[in-house]
């Protein structure tokens, strides 16, 4: 029980976005024309099938109960990380794999030290959301989710690497995902 309601906390944490009252809507964005949609929305439904999948498994199966302490500190950490991330970027946040038209290159906040947090929050939310309710068949979507979330990454870095000179730059400074690492 306890551990559900902690996983409906981290959802909770990552999906709802409190914004002023005084504040405009963000312009909507819209794809280019030659944005990898089927990327995008591969990436997008298997963390949202993810996230579903692993609840459902729980309930039906029941929940093996090592590693869900563990599980929930990466859940947590992924949602923390992908908030911040998502904040960082600001008015440069986008759903999209190609950089919002416009948008400079960010590289305060998180992104001083991975080029990436906002994936490496999605890839803690991967393993930690399946983890912390002991939902282990959930695994194979984790792993198909990594995959693609790789593959997402190297487009990105082509993208930004032709979009922005400076990139090669903060590249060399920047890890990919793991700070001081890799």
């Amino acid at each position: 029980m306890i551990w559900g309601v902690a996983y409906v906390v981290c959802l909770a944490a990552l999906f709802v976005r409190v914004r002023s009252p005084d504040a405009a809507p963000p312009p909507p964005h819209r794809p280019l024309l030659d944005e990898p949609l089927a990327l995008v929305i591969w990436h997008h439904r298997l963390f949202h099938a993810l996230l579903l999948a692993a609840p459902l498994e729980a309930v039906v199966r029941g929940g093996r109960p090592g590693g869900r302490l563990l599980g929930l500190v990466a859940l947590a950490t992924g949602v923390a990380l992908y908030r911040v991330g998502g904040t960082a970027l600001g008015d440069a946040l986008s759903p999209f794999v190609l950089p919002r038209p416009g948008a400079g290159l960010v590289t305060h906040g998180p992104y001083r030290w991975v080029r990436h947090p906002m994936y490496l929050g999605q890839a803690l939310i991967a393993a930690g959301a399946p983890l912390a309710l002991g939902a282990r068949w959930t695994f194979v979507l984790t792993g198909a989710a990594l995959v693609v979330l790789i593959a997402r990454i190297a487009l990105e870095e082509a993208a930004l690497e032709r979009t922005y000179p400076e990139f090669p730059q903060y590249a060399r400074q920047a890890k990919r995902l793991l700070p001081f690492l890799f």
